[in-house]
């Protein structure tokens, strides 16, 4: 066999190895924090005002547009969103910690059921790719992974997520390129 073959299936199968799932549990910080029921209209008004939204308030949303039945505890969601392969199941959760673009945008690929390109077709959603696939798509503004989700900028997402879900397409989703939000 030739070496440059050999080398390309060794660099190969290293990538596919390293890219498989831990059986890790994750920890989740604030598990038995109570999330109180509330109606849309009520959470909408709530986290519009919010500077940043924390990872519990982002989760009770996704649930929202996903017209999930209301969990009482932030890990009871957490369980929720992992089973219906929302958010990753090796992530780390903190009820009050700033939710992230690349959580976001990751939760938003899952929600709407989309299919990526090659390299999320061949590595499997990440964080990254997720978020450059909809800014890519026009579904999020531009970033990077680790800022941080202002509630604005949440809500514009999840009225996003409900129109795609609901019709396949978002209209006007090129005029959301470029940060436009």
């Amino acid at each position: 066999m030739n070496r440059t073959f050999i080398f390309f299936l060794s660099v190969t199968v290293l990538m596919m190895a390293s890219c498989q799932a831990t059986n890790n549990r994750p920890q989740v910080q604030g598990g038995d924090a109570k999330l109180a029921a509330v109606d849309s209209a009520t959470y909408l008004d709530g986290i519009s005002s919010m500077p940043t939204v924390s990872e519990a308030e982002a989760f009770k949303g996704i649930m929202l547009v996903l017209a999930e039945p209301h969990k009482a505890t932030f890990a009871e969601t957490v369980a929720a969103l992992q089973e219906r392969k929302i958010i990753a199941r090796n992530w780390d959760f903190q009820a009050d910690r700033p939710i992230t673009k690349g959580r976001v945008a990751y939760m938003t690929y899952q929600a709407c059921g989309l299919k990526g390109g090659l390299t999320l077709f061949l590595t499997g959603p990440s964080q990254r790719y997720c978020l450059k696939e909809l800014q890519y798509r026009g579904l999020l503004s531009t970033g990077i992974t680790y800022n941080t989700v202002t509630g604005m900028e949440y809500l514009a997402i999840l009225g996003r997520i409900d129109e795609f879900r609901q019709t396949g397409d978002v209209v006007g989703a090129s005029a959301h390129e470029g940060g436009l939000e």
